[in-house]
């Protein structure tokens, strides 16, 4: 994969914090999910739930895309409808766009919006792993492979992680 940096997204977490990604997050190894219909949470629940069993001391966050100007207006009770379904511990990682995503998706080249997408994130906001759907087993072999040696590993292939 060419490297290529996440493109800057600035949302408002479930908590009320203002959040620009990937500023935020340089200095860490990160998972983001992004999402532009509900039916994509299973998408991205399978590739999360992988990556916290192989990494689970690094933080992961969920973007929802809700790209119509219109539920801007609902956007507080659209939200709190997330909050009441999410648990607390997680408000801080989840934070929703409202509008215009184009120059993101573009960036990201996000072709199926009826899919999850993932994209495993380095310290410095280069992309070194994207997922797409739900997790399989060449997708897991392709995520251990990107993780090793970018967070602390709790895997399969522990001689590798304890060589270092």
């Amino acid at each position: 994969m060419k490297e290529k940096r996440f493109p800057k997204i600035k949302v408002k977490t479930l908590s009320g914090k203002d959040l620009v990604l990937p500023d935020d997050t340089k200095g860490k190894v990160v998972l983001i999910g992004v999402a532009f219909v509900r039916e994509a949470q299973g998408m991205l629940d399978s590739w999360m739930d992988h990556f916290q069993h192989l990494c689970s001391e690094n933080e992961v966050y969920e973007l929802p895309i809700i790209e119509s100007s219109f539920w801007k207006i609902f956007s507080g009770f659209i939200d709190g409808g997330m909050r009441s379904g999410i648990p607390q511990e997680k408000h801080d990682f989840v934070g929703t766009h409202y509008g215009d995503a184009s120059e993101f998706v573009d960036a990201l080249d996000i072709k199926e919006r009826d899919h999850g997408y993932v994209f495993l994130v380095d310290e410095e906001g280069y992309i070194r792993f994207r997922g797409k759907g739900y997790i399989d087993d060449e997708g897991k072999d392709k995520m251990l492979e990107r993780v090793k040696g970018m967070c602390t590993y709790h895997g399969m292939v522990a001689d590798d992680h304890q060589a270092r």
